[in-house]
């Protein structure tokens, strides 16, 4: 299952970076910030999977990483061509950072629990 992931990420990785090249109103910031989206969430699907968490954080984060994932994705293709006054970066950003900080509160809960 885990390879399927990695190959899931790794060609949709390669099709947005094709597709970007050749469409020119696809702006190397979208296709770049899309693959940077599409890189973290394969990494974080492909840690969920692979680590030892409980079965209740994994079936609940599976529940919640694609609509974080829909909503980041949209974002990204969605933001202008800038950084600054970047609304849609900023938001999209955060996503990722409430996606990492969820997996790693998931990962370091049984921990927790065990020193007790």
């Amino acid at each position: 299952m885990t390879k399927i992931i990695l190959f899931i990420g790794t060609l949709s990785v390669i099709v947005n970076t094709t597709v970007g090249l050749l469409i020119s109103k696809y702006l190397p910031f979208n296709y770049l910030s899309v693959d940077i989206v599409l890189i973290i969430n394969t990494i974080l699907i492909f840690m969920l999977s692979r680590d030892n968490i409980s079965n209740g954080y994994k079936i609940s984060l599976s529940f919640i990483y694609p609509v974080l994932f829909i909503a980041s994705l949209v974002l990204a293709i969605l933001s202008p061509n800038e950084f600054n006054d970047n609304f849609y970066f900023i938001a999209f950003i955060l996503i990722l950072l409430i996606e990492i900080s969820l997996y790693i509160i998931a990962k370091n809960i049984k921990s927790i629990n065990t020193i007790k």
